[in-house]
């Protein structure tokens, strides 16, 4: 870190926190939304943390993004918060982002040096032992060059592909999943990829979204063993039992989260089209863009077995369901809703890409379709209306397979991960998967053959 700390030297007024090993960690969150300006899936398990963290005994605070123009601060869950103004040409979470523009933000954004300044700054005040930055969108890599210069150690958990995609997606509509970067990824990407040097210790919500930004060619270190991955899934956000499933006829599908095009909610409805409707129902929960919403109800209006219920307690849907369908069309790192189900019994099928094939255990707590497409989604919903499958067993085992996102264990391997990096020490036993480059390159197409890592 020496080097680093003569590239960016820290102010005259800075005091590093000193570390003594077994203390508790005064830590830093980074993440470029934060409520309530953002609920996503890496919003949701970065609050549950900060709190998890502040409620063991640690120091915790939270760097985020404002649409608004002016800094401001709040108390959300009784930690600090600090929302930072955006420099950009857009706000990029809002409805409706200027096309035109998008070349300029994509430019702005690989790497922001007035970001850089302004979380420079606010580090500079909290005086962190670790950050802990999530999705970078907006702060750039240059929140990471702020945190290096203050000499205050990284961990960088990666829930998505925005360190090789400007579009944080690797998949583009009607070209689908990119099997390596186009122009744009590599151009714009340039910086987040010679940065990938600086967190000290990364960890990845599955081995596949790991893999595939290594391929892009970020985290050559990693690559080279020099840089520890550890792979930590999710976390359910507590005990839960929905009891046994409510009674009900032929086999009950349930989708539930956002309605977007990456999700194949529009290749669902098409598979269940020729699937004859008294054998098969569909429960859509969730909401997403009125336009896309609408345009997914016009799609379904000729089929009677198909219901949208907008926004829903998973309390309230999961135990109307026999089975959660997760279709997405991309490679989708490790969607939250999948041991969510699992919490409550429900096996899921999903797609075969991105990170669920790599804990699916096909007939025991879920199964893997064929594939994305409308075909391959029929044939595996037709395959499970002949055969079926001996639900309580399913279930039963459903439940014992949601012990893994248990709240204690998860937030027990951030601890470990955290506390290793803010005492500069190896990485113990237990916190986490370790990532190992893949033994064989990736296939351009996503299915089983692509894990791996044997898990």
């Amino acid at each position: 870190m020496a080097a680093t700390r003569r590239n960016f030297p820290a102010p005259r007024n800075y005091i590093p926190a000193v570390r003594r090993a077994g203390t508790e960690m005064r830590i830093t969150f980074v993440n470029g939304l934060y409520p309530p300006h953002g609920a996503g899936g890496a919003e949701t398990t970065l609050r549950w943390l900060a709190s998890q963290l502040a409620a063991r005994g640690h120091t915790c605070s939270v760097i985020t993004l404002s649409p608004d123009r002016g800094a401001s601060a709040g108390v959300i869950d009784g930690i600090p918060v600090r929302y930072l103004p955006l420099t950009n040409v857009y706000w990029p979470h809002a409805a409706h982002r200027p096309p035109l523009k998008r070349p300029l933000f994509q430019a702005l954004d690989a790497y922001n040096p007035v970001m850089g300044q302004r979380v420079r700054r606010a580090l500079a005040e909290l005086k962190p032992d670790v950050v802990h930055s999530h999705n970078l969108q907006g702060f750039s890599a240059a929140a990471w060059t702020a945190a290096a210069g203050l000499d205050v150690p990284i961990v960088q958990t990666i829930h998505d592909y925005y360190l090789a995609c400007p579009r944080s997606a690797m998949w583009r509509p009607r070209r689908g999943n990119c099997s390596s970067p186009c122009v744009e990824c590599r151009l714009f990407s340039i910086p987040r990829r010679m940065l990938t040097r600086l967190p000290a210790i990364v960890t990845a919500v599955s081995h596949r979204v790991f893999d595939r930004l290594v391929a892009a060619g970020a985290f050559p270190a990693a690559a080279r063993g020099h840089q520890p991955v550890r792979i930590i899934r999710g976390n359910n956000a507590g005990p839960m039992d929905g009891g046994k499933p409510q009674p009900g006829r032929g086999l009950r599908l349930g989708f539930f989260g956002r309605l977007d095009p990456l999700k194949g909610v529009d290749n669902l409805l098409d598979a269940l089209a020729e699937l004859p409707p008294q054998a098969i129902t569909l429960r859509v929960g969730g909401g997403g863009a009125p336009d896309y919403v609408a345009a997914l109800q016009r799609r379904a209006a000729a089929l009677p077995n198909v219901t949208f219920i907008g926004h829903v307690d998973p309390a309230a849907f999961f135990p109307t369901i026999d089975l959660l369908v997760i279709p997405s069309v991309w490679e989708d790192p490790f969607p939250r809703v999948f041991h969510e189900a699992l919490a409550y019994g429900v096996p899921s099928l999903v797609a075969p890409a991105g990170g669920l094939p790599e804990v699916v255990q096909p007939g025991r707590n879920g199964f893997v379709a064929l594939g994305t497409d409308v075909p391959a989604l029929r044939a595996s919903l037709a395959a499970l209306i002949a055969n079926g499958w001996d639900r309580e067993a399913m279930r039963l085992a459903c439940r014992a397979a949601a012990a893994a996102y248990a709240p204690d264990r998860i937030v027990g391997q951030y601890e470990a991960v955290l506390t290793a990096a803010a005492n500069r020490t190896p990485l113990p036993e237990g916190c986490g998967e370790v990532w190992r480059a893949p033994a064989r390159p990736l296939p351009s197409t996503p299915g089983q053959e692509a894990v791996s890592h044997g898990t």
